[in-house]
C-alpha cells in the first residue's frame, strides 16, 4: 500500500497562526487564499483549513504557495520547524486582510493650468 510521508513540524500551528493574525474567519481565509496570483486555481474549502489547523491533513505544495503569498513570506518559514512566523506581515498582506487596497499613485506630474 502507500506510505505515508512525515508530517512537518509545526505547520499547523503556523497555519492557525497565519489566520489568527489576519483577523479572518475559516471562510474569509480560504477566500483570501483563492484570490492569490497562482499558477494554478485551487479547490479549498472551511472544512480544509480546519484540518490543516488541527493536523489532520496537510495541505498540497499549491496551497502552501497560497498561505505564504497571502503572508507576504517565504514558503520555507512555513515548512521549516526552524522559522517563526514574523509578527507583524508585510503592510500589503496586513491591509488586504482587513479589506484595504492600497491605491497606486500615478508617477506622471499634472500639467499646470495658465
Amino acid at each position: 500500500m502507500g506510505s505515508s510521508r512525515p508530517q512537518t513540524a509545526g505547520l499547523a500551528e503556523k497555519l492557525r497562526l497565519l489566520r489568527d493574525r489576519f483577523g479572518l474567519t475559516q471562510a474569509e481565509m480560504v477566500e483570501r487564499l483563492k484570490n492569490q496570483r497562482l499558477p494554478s486555481p485551487i479547490k479549498l474549502y472551511p472544512g480544509n483549513i480546519s484540518r490543516f489547523e488541527q493536523g489532520l491533513r496537510e495541505p498540497p505544495p499549491l496551497i502552501l504557495l497560497a498561505y505564504a503569498r497571502a503572508a507576504g513570506i517565504s514558503v520555507e518559514v512555513l515548512i521549516d520547524a526552524d522559522f517563526e512566523v514574523p509578527e507583524q506581515l508585510t503592510l500589503k498582506a496586513a491591509q488586504e486582510s482587513k479589506g484595504f487596497r492600497r491605491e497606486k499613485r500615478s508617477t506622471k506630474t499634472k500639467p499646470r493650468r495658465r
